[in-house]
């Protein structure tokens, strides 16, 4: 018999499967044909660690001749025999049959960072003459570790205030540079993230506390779950982001994304003076400025049949710069010569 790749997915494969609430929440177009023999990385599946993924195995046509549009349905009896025979050191757990799943579906969790391999072989029940497919299909499983993302800035000739994260000087400047950097041991094409950016333009008093915002805070630049950061699409609409002088740079495992301040000039309050003028930015989740966290595609990919999505905070998510106005040096005062006179 011909072998055939695993996860052979045809467009309407999953469809009749969905007779079952449990089932329904796999789609369709969800799932790809798996090709060991293609070209990097498609030749490897990533997950995240500690997911837990499903996958399904076509059957042979010879002994499932109704495995097709609209029933699907596969010959009774038949078992579809998954093991990992090879892991980085810990084991895989192999969850099989799946409840109110069929047959050929298996739900695999990957414990550790590291290479599995995991095999399935068809097997045929006594009335079929019990035979067992002796060339188990593979497929290449890459567990990497969780995405780690932050935020930094490195003004040249600004005073420091935390190393970073902020830094202060004297009279207007030109924009600076803001870096959001991402570690994740996926190939360069791989690495996508969503989240978004925003700023805030706030005048401070003498001690640092706010007095007035010039600017709440503001998203500038949104990265959703389904547009995301990625090479060749700068912003979440696949255009070039408005953000000036805005460039990704994908170098496994780093992937950095740089783009410019505003031009961080010295503001006046409402009476027309010069005030310390703080000018704030901040990663956050997409759509959601009250959460410090991020999802990779391969994070979110990891998440298709986790109860809720994982998110991973920023190691730090905001970075300041605060333009001082020059000092205006007041008149001298002196005794006056007719004190005494």
């Amino acid at each position: 018999m011909k072998k055939t790749n695993i996860l052979k997915f045809a467009l309407t494969l999953v469809m009749a499967f969905a007779i079952s609430g449990v089932f329904a929440q796999v789609a369709d177009a969800d799932y790809s044909e798996y090709d060991g023999g293609a070209a990097a990385p498609n030749d490897i599946d990533y997950v995240t660690v500690g997911s837990e993924m499903g996958y399904y195995a076509l059957p042979d046509p010879a002994y499932h001749p109704s495995y097709s549009a609209p029933g699907w349905a596969l010959t009774a009896g038949f078992v579809w025999d998954w093991t990992v025979p090879t892991d980085p050191g810990t084991a895989a757990t192999v969850e099989y049959p799946v409840a109110t799943f069929p047959a050929n579906y298996v739900e695999i969790t990957y414990p550790v960072v590291g290479n599995y391999v995991v095999n399935v072989a068809e097997r045929a029940p006594a009335a079929f003459g019990g035979c067992v497919d002796g060339t188990p299909t593979v497929l290449n499983v890459t567990a990497v570790a969780v995405p780690t993302g932050t935020m930094s800035i490195a003004p040249t000739g600004w005073q420091e205030i935390t190393a970073n994260q902020s830094y202060q000087i004297c009279g207007d400047q030109l924009a600076e540079q803001i870096t959001i950097a991402f570690t994740e041991n996926v190939p360069n094409g791989l690495g996508a993230y969503s989240f978004q950016i925003t700023e805030t333009i706030e005048l401070l008093d003498g001690a640092g506390n706010p007095t007035s915002a010039t600017q709440a805070e503001t998203v500038i630049e949104d990265w959703a779950g389904t547009s995301k950061l990625k090479a060749g699409n700068l912003d979440g609409n696949g255009d070039l982001t408005t953000l000036p002088s805005a460039a990704f740079v994908t170098a496994t495992p780093s992937f950095t994304f740089t783009f410019d301040s505003d031009a961080l000039n010295v503001l006046q309050d409402g009476g027309g003076t010069d005030a310390r003028t703080r000018y704030t930015y901040t990663v956050t989740r997409s759509g959601d400025t009250g959460n410090n966290d991020f999802r990779s595609a391969i994070s979110h990919k990891s998440d298709y049949l986790a109860v809720a999505p994982n998110y991973y905070n920023f190691t730090v998510s905001t970075v300041s710069f605060i333009v001082n106005p020059e000092p205006v040096t007041g008149p001298i005062y002196h005794i006056n010569n007719t004190f005494n006179y």
